[in-house]
């Protein structure tokens, strides 16, 4: 009897098989590649948007963190009653130094003086805050009288500036627009002729007395090394110790 035999059931024709053949195999394994690849770059894509997402909102928090502390700070400058200087010593587009005694112990009584505070920010997409912190009335280990190149800062600051504390990474203010940059500070003041000015760079002193506002406008990448999308984070802190009406 031959070994492809014919057998009956049921009244159909069947042939015995045992196994697989080479084409039943590898038709198998190229289905079960193509599912696992699949499998595979859904479970990726799932979890690079998930980082993401955690990434940049944690981005966006801390740059509205930020722009809270910023906008705080600022609105509450005070000059020191016994100097002719006014509250903001340097309004620059990119750093902005000032005299407060904003979230100071003890700064409910009026006799306090206020210190120096600042905030820059440097062309690695860091801002910085520093202080002064024995009350001499400088802030050590910072150029405050950068004169020849307003945004090329030393980053030794950073780490010998007194005070100094990190408040904001990947800050690309100076990148954004393309080719162009966004001030971080913007000056509302009344010039000599009676005129409302809105300005990143106010030199004269009495044009800073003069100062009513801040506009501070910061651009974080919340998503840095890939394609850039941005927090843009706009608010308007008034002087509330410098109004003239």
């Amino acid at each position: 009897m031959s070994a492809r035999r014919a057998t009956h059931k049921l009244g159909v024709a069947t042939r015995d098989q045992s196994g697989l053949t080479l084409m039943e195999l590898l038709i198998s394994l190229i289905i079960a590649s193509i599912v696992s690849t699949m499998i595979f770059m859904s479970w990726f894509s799932l979890n690079q948007s998930y980082s993401y997402s955690v990434h940049s909102n944690e981005a966006r928090d801390i740059a509205r963190l930020a722009m809270g502390r910023m906008a705080r700070e600022i609105r509450d400058v005070e000059s020191v009653p016994t100097s002719n200087e006014c509250a903001v010593v340097r309004a620059r587009g990119f750093w902005v130094l000032f005299t407060t005694t904003f979230n100071t112990a003890g700064n409910s009584n009026a006799t306090m003086v206020p210190h120096l505070a600042m905030y820059r920010l440097y062309e690695d997409e860091t801002l910085w805050r520093y202080e002064d912190m024995n009350g001499n009335g400088t802030i050590a280990g910072v150029d405050v009288n950068v004169t020849t190149d307003d945004t090329n800062f030393n980053t030794a600051e950073q780490s010998n500036g007194e005070g100094a504390r990190l408040v904001c990474r990947n800050a690309v203010n100076y990148v954004v627009p393309s080719g162009g940059e966004t001030p971080l500070f913007e000056y509302s003041y009344y010039d000599d002729d009676g005129q409302l000015q809105l300005d990143p760079y106010v030199y004269t002193t009495p044009n800073r007395q003069r100062i009513l506002a801040v506009q501070i406008h910061l651009l974080v990448d919340l998503n840095p090394r890939r394609s850039p999308t941005y927090a843009d984070l706009l608010t308007t802190a008034q002087l509330r110790n410098q109004r003239q009406f």
